[in-house]
């Protein structure tokens, strides 16, 4: 009944009460409460009756009138939105809902109707509209991330818009959502094919194959065509040896014949015969085991395997495959008989070849010009003049002006005599290929103005507005190349000018000085900004070394294409083909830049970084460290790259921007993988957000020692200057008692201690191993869901002494000492005696934890007179000792070290 007054009262416009949060205060309003005046709700609830009463004109001239009130009112805008949809106006309907969004973003749903509406109303083909749906689409996602077919509608708009890699980020993350769903892995596999990525498919494939292996396969969701698909994309990537054993071992697993494991060691494909008359001879079959049909292969999956095996140069066995093709109709597989034909045709088992290409002529009704050239070249090799002739000619009935097919059949004419004929073919390629070259120049000059793109909706709320192609032409102020030198040695000799003057104003603004500052900073942005705009600097393919200086239009040369064989024919051709081809000018030292060698730029750039951190905009700092990165001639050096890092790190040190150093440090863990150095710096920064990216580098590093393969591990990422990986042999301390840190700071104590009790058989001394454990076990021992406290608390207390032992030994291993070194065991002590006294006091040990308590104040009083010892915790151990005694009922004794100890 509460709730239904709350309600009731919501729905007249009152806030919600806030049930359930007593004490906390009002906090966030509830999503589709709206703050409005009295005046805003009394038009919405009119409007909202006339709507309903099917006065529209009323209903949207009060919906007016709100929104000249108060803009941003989402009930009015999604009423509005009704309205128009009412009145069949989709094109205002779509607007008015598209600014309810943005009124209340949180609203999935809403946005995904606009996306649709958006696809619907204009259609696919229309980019700015198919834009719109896209960013409807992401922000329907950032309210709702788990939506599945969000993500699903904005990666199939992504793959129709031709960006694949953002189609392919939003299959991956559906795969996330839906692991092992075999429809996101086909998109996955068909895109990573657009992006030279076939590894990483294949990689996704075979984890779902390990995956159903393992867990089963009931309702057959992994089947023929998926395995058709993994060992396509072997082929694809030339990995024949692997295709062969994919199919055959996911084969037999598919048929339930996944024990029958010895087929692997034959050379041939026996187990696939349709016949067991190959089989019978291996001793380890036993016929009728199995049903017959389980030795069997699907036609695809059978011509895939003799293509692998036509690859490694195994005819007899192919062709004990491609027989079968006998046995289909070819009209429904002439698909299967051309992929036979191409291979044949590739091996040079030409006769073959044609005997299969035959069958797909009969059977395609389409005429594929790459058949009809594989068919000629066949009948060429086998001296079938005429038929390659024939061949060649029906390639030109079809595409007349194939200039491939011209050339290929005016060789043929000269062969046998024809040379007239040949003649007239080849006059014809000339003049198509001038046609040709006259068109692409035409196609370079600037376009004439339109006066408005055929995409381009003024309804639409992000018309689409493609760039203009800017096109290079030369113009009478074109620089010579002496022109163009004399300028770069200016250039040059301003440069150094302004490097003296940021060395004669560096002390000054080392130490500070404002005006030189500003003046040194300004020299030094100069600079920064010549290196940065110069594009030689920063090609597009990082990995590629730094080769020097060279205008884009020098790199640049004209294709030369094939070699013409017209010269067959030169005694009746005065007219050639000729190629131009640009000759690049010399290069500059690839060593200097303006007259400064490359690490004296380094250097710029670092001091110019840290100059920005300290006395102006830490973020330009930041992006000038990240353009330094980007530079091949820095990215290339793992010295320079540690530089930049280093210094990018110190500019987030100095500034205090936490988050930037903890994701700078993960720079060093990755690079500097598994070294103790890179992960005690990264202590000092990190955050729980890391705790994925450590659980990796922990796999990855079992993975190096143990050989045995890890689910999700990381790579492995750091290599020598000669790019070996450097592999772990041991487990890392470091890495494993940071990961059992970063577990129980929440609090899941158990997880932590697998990591501490690991660290521990290696180092079971170590002081802060045991208290880690200690106090892990302590916490455990506390929490709800602890099923035996009492054993819990006994491991912490023994692990404590253990640590009590350790760490009092350590200080003690030199018989004859100095006062510091007196000093240093005193400050051991106090620490283990209030650890120990806070661990019984948090298990309400009062008793027990007073005595060490009570040491740690002797211990400081001892040091007293003495100039006292570092990090002393006497006024910890005093505060702590006062609160047992004024909780136990003893206020004078807790009142007497109040006075002694904790009163200045």
């Amino acid at each position: 009944m509460e709730e239904f007054h709350h309600d009731l009262k919501a729905a007249h416009g009152f806030k919600k009460g806030s049930k359930g949060r007593a004490g906390k205060g009002g906090g966030r309003r509830a999503v589709g409460e709206e703050n409005l005046s009295f005046e805003v709700k009394s038009l919405l609830g009119e409007a909202n009756q006339s709507y309903g009463l099917g006065n529209l004109n009323k209903a949207l001239d009060l919906v007016k009138k709100v929104i000249q009130i108060e803009a941003g009112v989402y009930s009015a805008w999604k009423l509005l939105g009704e309205i128009f949809k009412e009145k069949n106006e989709k094109h205002k309907c779509l607007l008015a809902w598209l600014t309810a969004a943005h009124a209340k973003p949180k609203d999935w749903e809403l946005w995904l109707i606009c996306a649709r509406m958006s696809l619907d109303q204009y259609g696919p083909d229309k980019q700015n509209y198919r834009d719109q749906a896209i960013y409807c689409y992401n922000r329907a996602i950032r309210a709702n991330p788990d939506n599945i077919d969000a993500i699903y509608d904005r990666s199939l708009l992504y793959k129709e818009n031709g960006q694949l890699n953002k189609a392919a980020e939003g299959f991956i993350a559906l795969y996330r959502l839906l692991p092992n769903d075999m429809t996101i892995l086909r998109e996955i596999a068909a895109l990573y094919i657009e992006l030279h990525r076939i590894p990483d498919a294949i990689e996704y494939y075979t984890r779902s194959v390990q995956f159903f292996m393992t867990t089963g396969n009931p309702d057959k969701v992994f089947g023929w065509s998926e395995l058709n698909i993994m060992v396509e994309l072997y082929m694809m990537s030339h990995q024949w040896v692997e295709a062969i054993k994919t199919l055959k071992s996911v084969g037999r697993w598919l048929y339930g014949r996944a024990e029958e494991m010895y087929w692997d060691k034959l050379e041939d494909d026996r187990e696939w015969d349709s016949t067991d008359v190959r089989r019978r001879a291996v001793r380890e079959y036993v016929p009728a085991s199995f049903d017959a049909v389980t030795y069997s292969l699907p036609l695809e999956l059978r011509v895939k395997l003799g293509v692998c095996r036509i690859k490694l140069d195994d005819k007899v066995e192919a062709m004990v495959h491609f027989e079968h093709l006998s046995e289909v109709d070819s009209v429904e597989y002439y698909d299967l008989f051309q992929e036979v034909g191409d291979s044949l045709c590739e091996a040079k088992a030409y006769e073959e070849a044609i005997q299969y290409y035959s069958h797909v002529v009969e059977g395609n009704q389409y005429l594929d010009r790459k058949l009809w050239f594989n068919m000629a070249t066949c009948y060429k090799a086998l001296n079938q003049v005429e038929d390659a002739e024939d061949c060649y000619a029906t390639v030109l009935e079809a595409y007349p002006k194939d200039t491939d097919a011209m050339m290929e059949l005016a060789s043929i004419y000269e062969v046998s005599g024809r040379k007239p004929e040949a003649l007239e073919l080849v006059n014809e390629v000339i003049a198509l290929r001038k046609d040709k070259d006259k068109a692409a120049g035409k196609s370079n000059a600037p376009a004439a103005p339109e006066a408005e793109p055929s995409g381009n909706d003024p309804m639409a709320f992000f018309p689409n507005q493609p760039a203009r192609r800017r096109t290079r032409k030369s113009h009478p102020g074109a620089l010579t190349a002496e022109q163009r030198a004399e300028m770069n040695a200016r250039k040059t000799e301003q440069t150094l000018v302004k490097y003296r003057k940021l060395e004669y104003l560096r002390a000054d603004m080392e130490a500070g000085e404002p005006g030189v500052v500003k003046d040194w900073l300004d020299t030094a942005g100069e600079l920064v900004d010549d290196f940065r705009n110069t594009k030689a600097l920063f090609p597009s393919e990082r990995g590629k070394a730094f080769k020097g200086f060279v205008s884009t239009a020098q790199r640049r040369a004209k294709a030369k294409g094939d070699k013409e064989r017209l010269e067959r024919m030169q005694h009746r051709l005065e007219e050639s083909l000729t190629f131009e081809d640009d000759q690049p000018d010399t290069l500059e030292d690839a060593t200097k830049f303006r007259g400064l060698d490359f690490d004296t730029w380094l250097y710029i750039f670092m001091q110019y970084a840290l100059c920005l951190a300290k006395h102006d905009n830490y973020l330009d700092a930041y992006d000038v460290c990240s353009v330094a990165k980007e530079a091949n001639v820095f990215y290339l050096s793992k010295k320079k790259m540690f530089t930049i890092w280093t210094t990018w790190l110190a500019c987030a040190i100095w500034v205090h921007d936490s988050e930037s150093c903890s994701t700078i440090s993960r720079w060093f863990m990755s690079t500097y993988q598994f070294q103790t150095e890179a992960y005690s710096l990264f202590v000092v920064f990190h955050n729980n957000a890391n705790q994925k990216f450590l659980l990796r580098q922990i796999k990855i590093m079992d993975e190096s020692i143990s050989g045995k393969k890890r689910t999700n591990a990381a790579s492995l990422t750091n290599v020598d200057e000669h790019g070996r990986e450097y592999k772990p042999e041991r487990l890392d301390t470091s890495l494993l008692m940071l990961y059992g840190h970063i577990l129980a700071s929440g609090k899941s104590y158990l997880s932590a201690l697998n990591y501490y009790t690991r660290v521990y058989t290696i180092c079971p001394n170590n002081p802060m191993v045991l208290l880690s454990i200690s106090l892990a076990y302590l916490h455990r021992s506390m929490q709800r869901q602890c099923e035996n406290r009492h054993i819990q608390a006994l491991q912490a207390i023994t692990f404590l002494f253990e640590y009590y032992d350790a760490r009092v030994a350590s200080g003690e291993t030199e018989e004859s000492s100095t006062t510091e070194q007196e000093r240093a065991k005193a400050e051991m002590r106090q620490e283990t005696e209030f650890n120990v006294a806070r661990s019984f006091h948090h298990l309400g040990l009062a008793h027990l934890a007073i005595s060490y308590y009570q040491r740690c104040l002797e211990i400081s009083d001892e040091w007293m007179d003495k100039g006292g010892i570092g990090g002393d915790l006497k006024w910890e151990a005093a505060y702590m000792l006062e609160m047992i005694y004024i909780t136990s009922g003893n206020p004078q004794a807790a009142m007497e070290v109040a006075e002694r100890w904790l009163v200045i």
